[in-house]
């Protein structure tokens, strides 16, 4: 999920745009989540993270793995060529690697 495919209605919030859902731990989809939230201004994603009912009950040894992966996975694909027709889809994915990177960090006891 990202903050570019919230719709937001009068009543509700509906996700759209979800190519590859597939069941699995609850708690994934808010850590792919917050470094979108966190580089367009919201808090940082290991507050969220924690405060939220899904990070609380995470297990730690299971969401640094994944911490990781999507830190590698924003810095990876914001170094490659911009897709046709997405001029600034790099610049979103690399701003998001620098928060994910950030919550990594922290998770790894750096500061």
């Amino acid at each position: 999920m990202r903050a570019d495919n919230i719709l937001l209605t009068p009543d509700r919030v509906v996700f759209v745009d979800w190519p590859h859902a597939c069941i699995g731990a609850a708690w994934i989809d808010l850590v792919a989540f917050l470094p979108s939230v966190a580089m367009q201004g919201g808090p940082r994603p290991w507050e969220v993270f924690e405060a939220h009912p899904l990070g609380r009950d995470a297990p730690a040894e299971q969401v640094l793995p994944v911490v990781a992966a999507l830190a590698g996975f924003f810095v990876e694909r914001s170094l490659q060529p911009p897709p046709p027709g997405l001029p600034t889809l790099r610049e979103f994915q690399h701003a998001q690697g620098i928060e994910a990177l950030a919550w990594l960090r922290r998770s790894l006891g750096g500061s």
